[in-house]
């Protein structure tokens, strides 16, 4: 069963570093998430990281990812601790303060390991990286304030994964698939 793994995110963060994906810090990371994710949905029926979308006011956030990432450097939070330390093991952060404000640059310790990717994965990937290379966090930030999905979600809610998608077979196939995993979890949890 796919689920979350800090590890293949981690491992994602490697691979736009190493495609030279410009102004790319913790803002940039979580619309890039997003559209990576919304365009494997479209194309294959899943996503690839397995995270919650929320729609903050820079657009779609990866839930998880950005819990890990802001906890960090927080000693006493034990609710992230397994998930930062394995990041750590991955990646390093560097925080910088420029004008009052911070920019985060992900320093990657490993090398990307391709092997936690499927072939789609690593096609859109590749395809995101690509279209979004050069893109500053606003204009990434504003062109996933476009997205119908982002504009139809209230402020601080979790963007539904149904409404990422525009086919109606696809939407459908994403629903079924929704309400067997909620079945489940309720059989194993009963």
């Amino acid at each position: 069963m796919n689920q979350y793994s800090i590890e293949k995110v981690a491992n994602a963060i490697i691979y736009f570093v190493d495609s030279k994906v410009e102004h790319f810090g913790k803002t940039k990371l979580m619309k890039l998430m997003y559209f990576a994710d919304k365009n494997h949905l479209e194309k294959y029926g899943r996503t690839i990281f397995f995270d919650d979308y929320y729609k903050l006011p820079r657009g779609p956030v990866a839930s998880m990812t950005l819990n890990i990432i802001n906890n960090i450097n927080e000693e006493e939070n034990e609710d992230f601790k397994s998930y930062t330390e394995e990041f750590l093991n991955i990646l390093d952060i560097n925080i910088q303060n420029d004008n009052g404000q911070k920019i985060i640059n992900f320093i990657p310790k490993t090398n990307f390991k391709k092997e936690l990717f499927s072939k789609s994965e690593i096609n859109i990937l590749e395809s995101i990286s690509s279209k979004y290379k050069s893109y500053t966090k606003k204009e990434i930030s504003d062109e996933s304030h476009l997205l119908k999905e982002y504009q139809k979600t209230e402020l601080n809610s979790i963007i539904d994964i149904v409404d990422m998608v525009d086919d109606e077979d696809t939407k459908s196939y994403i629903s079924l698939w929704q309400n067997e995993h909620k079945e489940f979890n309720k059989m194993i949890h009963s």
